[in-house]
């Protein structure tokens, strides 16, 4: 009976070694990953062999590792029965069989208990094996794009070039806009049930089929409730795996110019996201403005809507956001890693401004309000540069108001039915504090106005 128990404390130690250990596991499997995604690249030869000699030597190295874990976790194990034998005074031949069924139960419950106790969830709620998942897909971009291409051979849908792109400095109001659009069940978007296999959406459902249908406020902490089926800003991916993030600046975000064979597999992007040939597809991507113009070159009948706030009230929500966030991702280094691979560069640590076209990128301090004036007034004064008829300007202050309004009008551009729909409007009556360069203050509301006659 000693045996049995002491078989199952080795068994325990041996694995509580292992799980201790695990992280030799995680960058051993997010190695395999990396090799892979580097045999699929399509760059020439020497390249890709120089990059294929660096990641299997990581490999390599992370193999031994994760071999020396185990070797060390048997030892552990061994070490455990050798004490057990020294004490009693026994010989290894005199230990009852370990394959027996008491032996078989005394490993299985040894071996269980150091996982019974539940693994740290990050600060951002994801599990260590959910952050595995996202870091093996998202960090891949040819792995990504090989299951991109092999979903469409599958996809019978023909393309739809009239879809609608909701845009807009961040905190303007564009993710409630959208949600309430995505309510018209001819709108399908990419929605948080689809990460983190955002380039081949339909493939991972046969597999993830999440049921719940709770709901939790987003870490924005602004009163908008998010759950595993809620529409998100989650197309920039696309764009950062066609393009392997060339127009990503270590300081800032660069406009740049897409090409036609990049725009045709964007629409084959969207018709993977859509459900059937009447379905539109829609969008919240607060970065489009980076490739708008070349991309109404290739494609004409596309809508987008600009929504735009107050510049002092927005400049001060960015503000606090920068900074909320600044701190959550210092605390979480997870948090970060998520608003990169989705492109989010709003706010926060990962903040880069937009360098449109001829213009430098906004410079100063991020900690004022003038700074993030300037980012309001780089964004919407090149908004206003590319107005054509295909774009519809919306004030926040407006669209909280009469929402359904702007709701049923941009449906009527679609020709389909908001029939049900019946938001409440709301006055935002925020205080709004002191900007420090009256002048700077004085630019950013006559564009306002310009933006105000304009919608």
């Amino acid at each position: 009976m000693h045996f049995y128990f002491v078989l199952g404390i080795a068994a325990a130690l041996a694995l509580s070694l292992v799980r201790g250990g695990r992280k030799y596991f995680y960058r051993l499997a997010i190695s395999s990953t990396r090799v892979l995604d580097v045999m699929l690249g399509d760059q020439d030869e020497d390249e890709k062999l120089d990059l294929l000699q660096k990641e299997t030597f990581r490999l390599i190295i992370r193999l031994l590792l994760f071999i020396g874990l185990l070797i060390a976790a048997s030892a552990v194990a061994y070490l455990s029965l050798y004490i057990y034998v020294k004490l009693w005074g026994l010989e290894f031949a005199d230990l009852a069989a370990w394959d027996s069924w008491q032996g078989i139960l005394s490993i299985s419950i040894g071996a269980t208990l150091p996982f019974l106790w539940p693994f740290k969830k990050s600060k951002s709620a994801y599990s260590e094996l959910a952050i595995l998942l996202h870091q093996m897909v998202l960090n891949n971009y040819n792995l990504g794009s090989k299951l991109l291409k092999r979903e469409q051979k599958k996809r019978d849908l023909s393309s739809r070039p009239d879809f609608l792109i909701v845009s807009g400095l961040a905190r303007a109001g564009t993710t409630s806009f959208m949600n309430l659009l995505a309510e018209i069940p001819e709108f399908k978007s990419l929605h948080y049930g689809n990460m983190p296999f955002l380039l081949s959406p339909n493939t991972w459902a046969r597999f993830y089929k999440p049921k719940s249908t709770a709901t939790k406020e987003r870490s924005h902490k602004d009163g908008i409730q998010i759950g595993l089926g809620s529409n998100e800003a989650l197309e920039e991916y696309f764009w950062k795996a066609i393009s392997h993030d060339s127009y990503i600046e270590e300081s800032h975000l660069k406009e740049y110019a897409v090409g036609a064979e990049e725009a045709e597999a964007y629409l084959r992007y969207q018709a993977l996201v859509r459900q059937s040939e009447n379905d539109i597809y829609l969008a919240k991507n607060n970065n489009f403005l980076l490739r708008y113009a070349s991309l109404r070159n290739q494609l004409s009948e596309f809508k987008m809507v600009v929504l735009f706030r107050e510049p002092i009230a927005q400049a001060a929500s960015l503000m606090e956001k920068h900074q909320q966030y600044m701190a959550m991702q210092a605390d979480d280094s997870f948090v970060l890693e998520y608003m990169d691979w989705l492109g989010h560069h709003e706010f926060g640590l990962g903040h880069k401004p937009f360098a449109f076209e001829g213009k430098e990128p906004p410079k100063g301090d991020p900690s004022t309000l003038d700074y993030w004036l300037g980012i309001w007034l780089n964004y919407y004064q090149r908004a206003l540069e590319l107005k054509d008829d295909k774009i519809q300007f919306i004030a926040y202050e407006d669209f909280c108001l009469k929402p359904e309004f702007y709701l049923k009008r941009l449906a009527h551009d679609f020709s389909v039915s908001a029939e049900g729909l019946n938001p409440q409007g709301f006055n935002n009556n925020r205080k709004l504090p002191e900007a420090q360069n009256d002048a700077l203050v004085k630019k950013a509301r006559a564009l306002y106005q310009a933006l105000r006659a304009e919608s």
